[in-house]
């Protein structure tokens, strides 16, 4: 890019992997409060490699202005910056700059700022009418305070078989959530809370053996705490008489697990374990309607498991980790029975199919049609419910014991055909 000057403002120290996005967002706020809106964009060209060109609007009319800044990020935490434009100097912008951007380099430096927000979840609505389940106390799980709304929230849910002209309505009793979050600002502070909020959502999950889905995403309780109306508001139309469901009262009780705190630090704190939980709640969000992708997650959930369980052992060749099969089939010993492993063998080869050939196996196939035979498995679609339903009841086994610390010491794998 072309520029018929250039005026060097100085080298910066800016962790710019880790501050500088809010290095960016203080420059573009003092810039907003003092000079009229801003804006930057990211570019590269010429021989100056990867660079941020930050410009400003001034007037009433939202007009650019010609001289912007360069921002080059350099080795060791430091950014160069430059004015720069193609017509006359504006001497009062760039002093605007400068000061921007030394306030916005002491700035980051300073304690940051912690952000108490509100969140709502609830269980997920199942096609098959299970009855909702509420919470029966308040829980705390790091800095999130789960409580119970002890009200129903009613919603339209997926039916067994796709159908324009059917559907169900379903209650469930919503959670709220309590949390605090640092950063910058809010726009910063809210990827953690996202982010701790859906390792919250999928703990539940696991913990709770059903799906828990995010209703009103995380908010600064400073704009009011989150709340659900009585009904999804496309509903408001349907008569009282056909949303009956029993006493609140009446429901049962979640579990809560005398172990579910060092399950839950056990989780944070291991990479591995977090990420299978993570995959185990992208299976259950697409079970129903894919069940060969759910395969693949909860498959991927268990490997990641077995992976922590053995010695990491790869191929001197290619670096590919060796004997993925032979430890995925030691750890579902720890949680299945020979005959559901016998039932899963079929199940992993369809599952490599889908990786590798995307070729599905289960009702994605045959949509909207019941399968009646209960004197042998139909040809095709050759994977089953039960076999998905198998696979994810152990990878939710196998998650709880790692989070509970109830899995054998790491070992080194032993191939039985090198032994024989």
């Amino acid at each position: 890019m072309h520029y018929e000057w250039h005026e060097f403002l100085g080298d910066f120290d800016v962790p710019w992997p880790t501050k500088g996005d809010e290095w960016i967002s203080r420059i573009s706020n003092y810039m907003t409060q003092n000079c009229g809106a801003s804006g930057y964009g990211s570019s590269s060209g010429g021989d100056l490699g990867p660079f941020l060109e930050f410009t400003v609007t001034l007037g009433s009319e939202g007009e650019r202005a010609d001289t912007r800044l360069l921002l080059l990020p350099q080795p060791g935490d430091r950014i160069q910056v430059w004015a720069c434009g193609m017509d006359a100097r504006d001497i009062d912008l760039i002093d605007a700059f400068r000061s921007a951007i030394n306030l916005a380099t002491a700035g980051i430096h300073e304690p940051v700022k912690s952000h108490k927000w509100s969140a709502v979840i609830s269980e997920a609505i199942s096609p098959y009418g299970d009855q909702p389940k509420r919470l029966p106390r308040k829980l705390s799980l790091s800095r999130m305070k789960l409580s119970s709304t002890e009200r129903y929230f009613w919603q339209l849910g997926p039916t067994p078989l796709p159908s324009a002209n059917s559907w169900t309505s379903r209650p469930s009793i919503p959670i709220l959530i309590r949390g605090v979050s640092t950063g910058y600002d809010w726009m910063h502070a809210q990827r953690s809370a996202a982010e701790e909020l859906g390792s919250l959502v999928s703990f539940l999950s696991a913990i709770w053996d059903t799906t828990i889905e995010l209703q009103e995403s995380p908010a600064p309780l400073e704009w009011g705490e989150r709340q659900l109306p009585d009904q999804a508001g496309w509903m408001r139309a349907m008569e009282p008489g056909m949303m009956e469901a029993p006493n609140i009262e009446d429901l049962d009780f979640l579990e809560i697990p005398d172990w579910i705190h060092d399950a839950w630090t056990t989780m944070n704190r291991r990479a591995r374990i977090k990420a299978a939980v993570s995959i185990y709640m992208e299976a259950l969000r697409v079970e129903v309607r894919h069940p060969s992708l759910a395969l693949v997650a909860f498959v991927a959930a268990v490997e990641s498991i077995s992976l922590s369980l053995y010695h990491e052992e790869r191929c001197k060749s290619c670096s590919n980790h060796m004997n993925i099969g032979g430890k995925f089939n030691e750890t579902l010993e720890l949680a299945t029975t020979e005959w559901e492993r016998e039932r899963l063998r079929a199940a992993y080869g369809n599952r490599s199919n889908t990786v590798h050939k995307g070729r599905l196996h289960g009702r994605e196939l045959t949509p909207g049609a019941f399968s009646f035979s209960i004197l042998s498995r139909i040809s095709n679609p050759s994977l089953e419910a039960s076999d998905v339903m198998i696979m994810k009841n152990a990878a939710r086994k196998l998650l709880i014991m790692a989070m509970r610390n109830q899995l054998p010491s790491r070992m080194h794998y032993k191939n039985p055909e090198s032994s024989q």
